[in-house]
């Protein structure tokens, strides 16, 4: 009769298939936010935050971690704003834009409210310090009557590039005292702080030292690529643990080899956008005492690989299977969202709708509510998608695989 031993699979502590994968737990940072169910998390900020709802790995993974809570995220950001809502000014006077920030955070009803501000106003240098510690505390004080609970992102550090771009280094003490300032900032009003700049700055130190893993996280030494972004949703400091296999269920073993079913506790993390390869790295199996000749193993009921029955004793790592595709799926209907829910609240022909211009086209507004039931579709597709599924594992004698 088969045996199935416990052996390694990378970056997953897995109780395992009644032993059939297990490894070593890591310590994990405390994460620097606990979500609720129901929670709404609202994103707001610059260009960084804008940028995420492109790629969506930062919602992505925390979606993952949290697979059991009905969540609903929300990217108010911007592209250029500052704490007193500048951007979002438009054709009115400066004032204006920090009255609609206000209102755009007030509509969308947070009780966790993510901000991130800080590069666009860094330009500033020293000397606007001042000028945004104030901003930053008016908009903290405006949206308090909603009680959301804080989490405050610092700025990202600049990242060095080929000429022509610019060397970093003075601006990046100007980040460091704008990314010092939001710190204390969040110790005034007990909120929870991610400090990007720390953690990105370190982690792109680290990769000097790696040649193979030398492609910038930037396209201009600011806005982070898809790349960049993966990489910071897969950052320990976010919090997220490593996944894990339920124990399995049903388990058989035949005359042709084993089966049995397992269930993950949460999915694994995004697969990098260069590499193809998940930072909770690749699952393992090993199985003794099989009869000679090749097995194949079957997941779902299709072939994932086949090896001789010596090869299984040894433990073979599993290339990427089902949930993986789950997670790809998941992400795209996160992208997917966040499209409609930005045509939603932020139309491109916002101000013959609803501005100055609306004698011209105003009568079409009726239109953006029906962006609501998208928006609606989205999120229960994104529901179903974020839980982990049953899956069936078969490892098959050649010759009964074949059939």
């Amino acid at each position: 009769m088969p045996a199935i031993l416990p052996t390694t699979a990378r970056g997953l502590l897995a109780a395992g298939f009644l032993a059939l994968v297990a490894t070593t737990a890591v310590a994990q940072p405390p994460p620097p936010w606990e979500f609720r169910d129901g929670d709404c998390i609202v994103f707001v900020g610059d260009t960084f935050v804008e940028r995420e709802q492109r790629y969506g790995y930062v919602e992505t993974v925390l979606t993952l971690a949290n697979p059991d809570k009905n969540l609903t995220f929300r990217n108010l950001g911007w592209s250029g704003d500052t704490v007193r809502g500048l951007s979002r000014a438009g054709f009115d006077p400066p004032a204006a834009g920090f009255r609609e920030l206000v209102k755009q955070v007030t509509d969308a009803k947070p009780t966790v409210l993510v901000v991130g501000y800080g590069m666009a106003e860094s330009f500033d240098g020293q000397a606007g310090l001042p000028r945004f510690v104030e901003g930053y505390n008016a908009l903290l004080d405006a949206v308090a009557p909603l009680k959301a609970r804080l989490v405050l992102l610092s700025p990202l550090p600049h990242e060095a590039m080929a000429p022509p771009l610019p060397d970093p280094t003075a601006h990046n003490r100007d980040l460091a005292a704008y990314a010092e300032a939001v710190r204390s900032i969040a110790v005034s009003r007990d909120a929870a702080f991610v400090d990007l700049f720390d953690i990105v700055g370190k982690a792109r130190a680290r990769r000097e030292d790696q040649p193979t893993q030398s492609e910038p996280d930037t396209d201009n030494g600011i806005h982070p690529t898809d790349l960049g972004f993966w990489r910071l949703a897969s950052m320990p400091e976010l919090g997220v643990k490593p996944g894990a296999y339920l124990p399995s269920k049903d388990l058989k073993t035949t005359e042709q080899g084993v089966q049995f079913t397992a269930t993950d506790s949460r999915l694994p993390l995004p697969a990098s956008p260069a590499t193809g390869k998940s930072p909770d790295g690749a699952r393992s199996i090993r199985v003794e005492k099989l009869k000679p000749g090749r097995y194949t193993l079957k997941v779902d009921g299709r072939n994932v690989v086949t090896k001789t029955a010596q090869e299984w004793s040894k433990g073979q790592a599993l290339p990427t299977g089902p949930e993986a595709e789950q997670v790809e799926k998941l992400r795209a209907a996160i992208v997917a969202k966040n499209r409609l829910f930005f045509y939603r609240w932020r139309p491109q022909n916002i101000t013959y709708l609803f501005g100055f211009r609306k004698h011209e086209q105003g009568r079409n507004a009726v239109e953006i509510p029906q962006f609501d039931p998208l928006v609606d579709a989205k999120e229960k597709e994104i529901a179903a998608l974020r839980k982990p599924v049953q899956h069936t594992f078969e490892l098959v004698r050649e010759s009964e695989a074949s059939r």
